[in-house]
């Protein structure tokens, strides 16, 4: 097929708009989980989503000829393995991640809709369009909040390991995870490196919730007002870009206050390269212009980051995944 022109690119763009809140639509309404057992009629599937059936097979309609579901008979959807994906308890599956984010009254979709303010005052979208941060709108929204965890949870199941394998972790016979959540990028990291041990700092909340493992110690915490461990190996994983620099550099300055001379620092986080080529890292930092005060950063602005808080870029480390290690250590 011959390239796509100037209008068709733009006018796919508008089409990809519609296909992602379909996407949304069919995740809200757990049509993947419902024809897990195989397909059923469009109308079953109105009867059980409570839906308009002719409305409903017209969106089916549309979806399938994108490889979302398929056809098998007149009327009747099965699954695809893109379709798979929506299905919330399967391995691999991005379901969280389109309720957290394409669905109306999730919060990115929310807050993608202050865009224009943001353009023009700098400051989040969310907040703006609701009155209240992201944060707090999650510690209002239990069920909300829960969702944004799986979502976590399951763009955790591809970087964890890609991290765990970049480096050899060995070397650091003592690794804390500042702001680890439940712990599962430092569980892989223990289990390729079965030699080191851990530290799990979180909230005291959220460490609670981490299950039990013979190599970490849990702490509980507040990493804005002081990091009271001391490792060999600081990890943060896709931790700064929620804050802004000022909000970073009182991160990193705790860490500096209790990190040896020896000891390393590790960031992973995607690195915006410097050059016009695609790169998810630009768009997820526009979804941070829109959800939160933070973003995602070149090379450069990692080392002026670092170096504001008494760190000197070291290295950075590619992963296979889109996320890079940029290592630093302590100025003395």
């Amino acid at each position: 097929m011959s390239a796509a022109t100037p209008e068709e690119q733009i006018l796919g763009i508008v089409n990809n708009h519609w296909q992602s809140c379909c996407v949304g639509a069919a995740a809200q309404l757990e049509l993947a989980d419902m024809l897990a057992d195989g397909p059923l009629h469009a109308d079953i599937l109105a009867e059980r989503t409570k839906t308009h059936a002719p409305s409903l097979y017209r969106m089916l309609r549309a979806l399938e000829s994108t490889g979302i579901f398929t056809q098998t008979a007149p009327g009747v959807f099965g699954n695809t393995p893109a379709s798979d994906c929506l299905r919330r308890n399967l391995p691999g599956s991005n379901w969280a991640w389109i309720r957290f984010t394409l669905c109306s009254g999730a919060p990115v979709f929310e807050g993608w809709r202050g865009l224009m303010l943001s353009l023009k005052n700098g400051r989040p979208g969310f907040d703006q369009v609701t009155g209240e941060n992201a944060w707090q709108h999650m510690q209002s929204n239990p069920e909300t909040y829960s969702i944004f965890n799986e979502a976590m949870r399951d763009l955790s199941t591809s970087i964890s390991p890609a991290v765990a394998v970049a480096l050899d972790w060995s070397q650091y016979p003592m690794i804390a995870d500042i702001g680890g959540g439940i712990g599962s990028q430092l569980v892989s990291i223990l289990e390729a490196h079965p030699s080191c041990r851990g530290i799990l700092f979180d909230q005291p909340n959220v460490v609670a919730e981490a299950p039990e493992h013979g190599q970490i110690e849990r702490v509980g915490g507040d990493f804005f007002k002081d990091v009271p461990v001391r490792a060999d190996a600081y990890v943060m994983r896709w931790l700064l870009h929620d804050w802004s620099d000022e909000e970073s550099v009182a991160i990193l300055t705790n860490i500096k206050k209790v990190a040896s001379p020896s000891a390393r620092l590790m960031l992973v986080e995607s690195v915006i390269p410097e050059t016009p080529d695609f790169d998810m890292g630009k768009w997820m930092d526009l979804n941070m212009m829109m959800m939160a005060t933070g973003k995602e950063r070149t090379a450069a602005e990692f080392r002026d980051l670092l170096d504001r808080a008494g760190f000197a870029l070291e290295q950075i480390v590619p992963t296979p995944s889109p996320l890079s290690i940029v290592v630093a250590k302590p100025k003395a």
